[in-house]
């Protein structure tokens, strides 16, 4: 860490320091292979109310890291605005992520690393463990009388299980439940499986590559929150079904209860009621005799009033009876004469039925002759109406065969104007458009190449390697010798316990001149240029001393204690193979801590080094061949480029650049000669690429310009060429009947058939007054056969009306022969009823007094029959009359309180699905309301690049589709996301998660490779937007990941984290 990245510490690191100055001392000692990541910062901050408007809870102070992946011991402390994490490909800056997602309860498959947590255990240790400071003295922080101004997250990985702890920010463990964990990330509404705030390397490449519709919508519905709350909302709705079935089961059970209270209480009265059973089946015995008497009287009084009513046709009868013989000849006499009329009538009535038959018959020979003379005029219609089309198609052949001599010829010019002149035009203007754009493309990078060729730096390496001949110290900067002169002197007045070792390339030669520039790549420059410092007072005494010399060299520092004696490795090195070397033996160092350093950064004894790719390809990709403690293979290809094998499981190959050696044991006259010969190569190239850049830069302006009218040109005569194309598809699409001598035979025809239709008119006009002739008569004789049907009505109705008074007088006369027998068995009838109701009646009154009663006849035997089976039976239950009016007061006092729940589980499940409609309703608007700001943020981020686009989504199919025209493209062509550059794609995609940023809020956001995919400009543009976007929102916290080199204006919210190796 540099001295600037201690100024910069958040205000919660400065207290934990005051309130235990020695904790981050005892860390130091207790760790015996300890190391910190170099952390550099572009500025102090201005002041102390600056850092206290950042302050909000949620955001990562810090991260520990030990065992865990690739890292041993690592302590990263975040700025509370910006970080940038910078470093090579399998530095190590993922595996922060990682710790991160997990530290903070996620499960290992949201890394996208593995499925399981004890793979992220480093290799040959069998714990890992992950601790998280997070702020809490911001506004509403979590139970801070309980956890202070900072909450500490540790999360301990091992082989079989693992645990969490929550430590206050005193140290003090507070808790260790997972529940309370969830409570805190969600008090402070932190989460870190979401990929808008936490978007890993794996996402970030699938994001940038595919930008698919359908995980756009999903992403826009992780970072708004709204797919969780659906979820929570589908849940409730399924609970809503479950209560309702528990509703619907409990209301069966309501009127189950219900029936068997019924039940009881039928027993119950059963059983109030079988002891007056005796007394209620004498009296019924009486009603019932009494009914029968009622029954009796009844009838006889329907008698009686019928008798009345009846009286004078009773009296008509009799006298009717009484002179039978004379009016049965009377009526027979009138029947007689009613069936002579009948036949009279029956005989008119055929005659004139006959008649009307015949003039039915005439009447259809009529229509029969009018419907073929109809016909016959139609096909004469229609046969005139085909002469009279063919005359005109006739006629429409000669005009065609007039017109098509004038159609070749147009066509024949057409098709030789296309060939002579627009199609060679068109071809000759596509192959200078082309040359002209080759041309501007190799211009455009000569002037690229001119712009960045330099040799400054080769002077600046120059004047150094001269002077350290004097002085070897100076190569490691022109400071190095003022700055070991104040270690001694502080050192002298007591302020170090222990002086700083360093630089560490002071200590390092390597003997075999074959390997030295290898060796020297692998533990890279920084690491060369680093101090070890005994402890943290020692580092502080020394971060001061680098502040007063200059703020502008930066080396690592390393805190570590300082061992006599080298790291016993002989359990964890590596036997080297035939043929390869390790690492650990071809560097010489006579320093213990030096060494010691070497081991726990690099693990040098595990790295082997060879001049063969075949070996290291055999050791490292067959299992079987690893070797024990194996963590890479180093092949030398060339004098510029090395190769890095890693073993199986993780088999995979590197290919790293070399430079000249700069610090082990360099020849310094060789150096110098080659730097020479490096800057006169620069030379010459720059000046020759100055003198082609001055005839370059006017001629692009004139190609350019050439190249805009070309396209013009171009484009006018393609139009004409497809305007000729399509003329000359219309007259081939044309078609001609071909006839020899068919215009003299089209005339003759013309003429025979204009004779036809003047025989065809004729005799239309003939049939036509035929057809007259028969519609008259046919009026006619309908109106005879109108008038005789009529006539024919009236004899019919007649005959009926005979048939009619006949059946009457044979009804009278069948009447006056049945009524004296009738009225003869009617009497006995009634004196019979007489009889048999006085002695119903003496039997009733034998029985008892007479009752009133609204029952019937059945129903009293009925209820007798019931009666007398229950005695038969005996009692109807066991239990007494009070114990069974108990029960049945327990079991309604049971059905009360059901009866309650039920209403209570009924009220609230009305409420719940309520609540559900409407918020349903509340998701269907607040998606419209998100979409559209973020479409809105979207667009406002791509003008910044003069880029034109937009967001359409569709919440029916659930796509977000991206659409994007880069400037200076055609405004009428809208692209999508997939048919953009790699630097295009990239800005878009930023740009639309800057977007999804400004619709929701985060304590903190974490983005790996961002810029994987583009190229320098829009990447330097992305990181200035990113950085703005740090700018103005102080309350958030942002830390990007790229491999990149950063180069940033000195700002006092960032902080930048450089990894310059793999550490395993």
């Amino acid at each position: 860490m540099s001295h600037a990245s201690v100024k910069s510490l958040s205000l919660s690191k400065k207290r934990k320091i005051r309130e235990n100055p020695t904790q981050n001392v005892d860390a130091g000692i207790s760790a015996k292979r300890s190391r910190n990541t170099t952390q550099l910062s572009q500025s102090e901050r201005a002041n102390t109310s600056g850092i206290e408007d950042t302050r909000r809870c949620g955001k990562i102070i810090s991260i520990h890291l030990t065992n865990f992946m690739c890292h041993s011991n690592l302590r990263i402390e975040f700025n509370p605005r910006v970080n940038f994490l910078v470093g090579r490909n399998g530095s190590g800056k993922s595996a922060i992520l990682a710790a991160l997602v997990l530290g903070l309860g996620c499960n290992a498959k949201v890394t996208n690393r593995s499925k399981s947590a004890k793979d992220f255990i480093k290799i040959g240790e069998t714990t890992a463990k992950i601790e998280i400071t997070i702020a809490n003295d911001g506004p509403q922080p979590f139970d801070p009388d309980e956890y202070g101004e900072s909450i500490t997250i540790v999360r301990t990985i091992t082989t079989s299980s693992g645990y969490y702890a929550i430590r206050n920010s005193h140290g003090r463990i507070v808790t260790k439940k997972f529940d309370d964990l969830q409570r805190i990330l969600l008090y402070h509404n932190i989460q870190a499986d979401n990929p808008v705030f936490v978007l890993n390397q794996d996402s970030a490449r699938e994001f940038l590559k595919e930008l698919e519709p359908s995980k756009n919508y999903q992403l826009f519905l992780k970072a708004t929150q709204i797919d969780l709350i659906t979820e929570k909302l589908d849940e409730c709705l399924h609970l809503h079904k479950a209560h309702r079935e528990e509703l619907a089961t409990t209301e069966k059970k309501l009127q189950y209860m219900e029936k068997d209270i019924a039940v009881h209480k039928g027993k119950l009265k059963e059983l109030m009621e079988f002891e007056h059973l005796g007394e209620n089946l004498n009296a019924l015995n009486i009603e019932y005799h009494w009914l029968l008497v009622k029954e009796l009287e009844d009838k006889l009084d329907e008698i009686h009033k019928k008798m009345d009513k009846h009286e004078g046709k009773v009296n008509e009868l009799n006298k009717l009876i009484n002179n039978k013989d004379e009016v049965n000849s009377i009526l027979t006499q009138k029947i007689a004469e009613s069936f002579e009329n009948i036949k009279l009538k029956n005989k008119d009535y055929s005659d004139v039925n006959q008649s009307l038959r015949k003039i039915r018959c005439q009447i259809d020979e009529i229509i029969r002759k009018r419907s073929e003379i109809e016909m016959k005029i139609e096909s004469l219609k229609k046969k005139k109406s085909r002469l009279e089309k063919h005359i005109n198609d006739l006629k429409q052949h000669i005009e065609e065969r007039s017109k098509r001599r004038q159609n070749e010829e147009s066509l024949a010019n057409y098709r030789k104007q296309c060939e002579t002149s627009l199609t060679p035009l068109i071809e000759s203007l596509k192959r200078e458009l082309n040359m002209l754009m080759e041309n501007k493309s190799q211009k455009e990078l000569i002037i690229d190449k001119i712009k960045q060729e330099h040799g400054t730096t080769i002077d600046n390496q120059m004047a150094t390697v001269k002077e350290s001949i004097k002085n070897k110290m100076l190569i490691y900067g022109r400071h190095m010798p003022e700055l070991l002169k104040e270690i001694k002197k502080a050192h002298a007045d007591g302020k170090f316990s222990v002086p700083p070792m360093g630089p560490v390339g002071a200590y390092l030669q390597v003997p075999n001149n074959q390997y030295r520039e290898a060796v020297e790549s692998l533990i890279n420059a920084k690491t060369l240029q680093a101090f070890i410092c005994d402890n943290a007072s020692d580092r502080r005494t020394f971060e001061h001393i680098l502040s007063k010399l200059s703020k502008e060299n930066h080396h690592m520092i390393i805190t570590t204690k300082f061992m006599r004696q080298v790291y016993d490795v002989s359990n964890g090195r590596v036997i080297p193979p035939s043929g390869t070397s390790l690492l650990m033996e071809l560097i010489e160092c006579p320093n213990p801590v030096v060494m010691n350093f070497l081991i726990d950064r690099m693990r040098i004894e595990t790295i082997l080094l060879t001049d063969k790719k075949d070996i290291a390809e055999s050791i490292t990709s067959i299992r079987e061949n690893v070797p024990n403690n194996l963590s890479k293979v180093v092949v030398l290809c060339s004098d510029s480029a090395h190769l890095e094998y890693y073993p199986v499981p993780h088999y995979r190959m590197y290919s790293n650049k070399i430079r000249r050696p700069k610090y082990l044991h360099i020849n310094v006259n060789e150096r110098i000669k080659y730097l020479e010969v490096e800057k006169s190569k620069l030379e010459n190239q720059l000046s020759s690429l100055k003198k082609d850049l001055e005839g370059v830069v006017p001629q692009l302006c004139k190609d350019k310009e050439q190249i805009q009218n070309k396209r013009a040109l171009l484009e006018e005569k393609e139009g004409a060429l497809m305007e000729m194309l399509q003329k000359i598809a219309d007259l081939d699409n044309v078609e001609y009947a071909d006839y020899n001598n068919e215009l003299q035979l089209l005339k003759n025809e013309i003429e025979e058939r204009n004779f036809l239709l003047i025989e065809i008119d004729q005799g239309v006009n003939e049939n036509d007054l035929e057809l007259n002739k028969f519609k008259s008569q046919e009026e006619a004789f309908k109106d005879d056969y109108g008038r005789k049907k009529y006539k024919l009505q009236e004899i019919q109705n007649e005959i009926e009306g005979m048939k009619a008074d006949l059946d009457k007088l044979k009804l009278k006369l069948r009447n006056i022969n049945d009524n004296e027998a009738l009225n003869k068995d009617r009497l006995e009838g009634l004196t019979k009823q007489c009889n048999q109701f006085e002695e119903t009646k003496q039997f009733a009154e034998q029985k008892g007094e007479r009752l009133i009663s609204n029952l019937t006849v059945d129903e009293v035997l009925m209820q007798m029959a019931r009666i007398k089976a229950k005695l038969e039976r005996g009692r109807p239950i066991d239990l007494d009359q009070d114990s069974l009016q108990d029960l049945i007061a327990h079991k309604e006092r049971e059905l009360e309180t059901k009866r309650l729940i039920y209403d209570n589980l009924k009220t609230s499940i009305d409420s719940l699905r309520a609540s559900l409609r409407h918020r349903f309703d509340f998701i269907k608007k607040f998606k419209g309301h998100m979409s559209m700001l973020l479409t809105m943020s979207f667009e406002m981020i791509l003008r910044l690049r003069n880029y034109v686009g937009n967001l359409v989504p569709d919440h029916q199919n659930k796509t977000l589709k991206i659409s994007v025209i880069p400037r200076d493209h055609d405004t009428a062509s809208v692209s999508s996301a997939r048919a953009l550059s790699g630097g295009e794609r990239s800005y878009s995609t930023v740009a639309f998660l800057i977007s999804l940023w400004s619709c929701v809020d985060h304590p903190f956001y974490f983005l790996d490779e961002y810029d994987v995919f583009t190229d320098e400009v829009n990447r330097e543009y992305m990181t200035r937007l990113l950085t703005e976007e740090g700018r103005n929102h102080a309350w958030r916290q942002y830390s990007f990941l790229t491999p990149q080199d950063m180069s940033l204006d000195p700002e006092n919210f960032i902080r930048i984290h450089r990894y310059c190796t793999e550490e395993y």
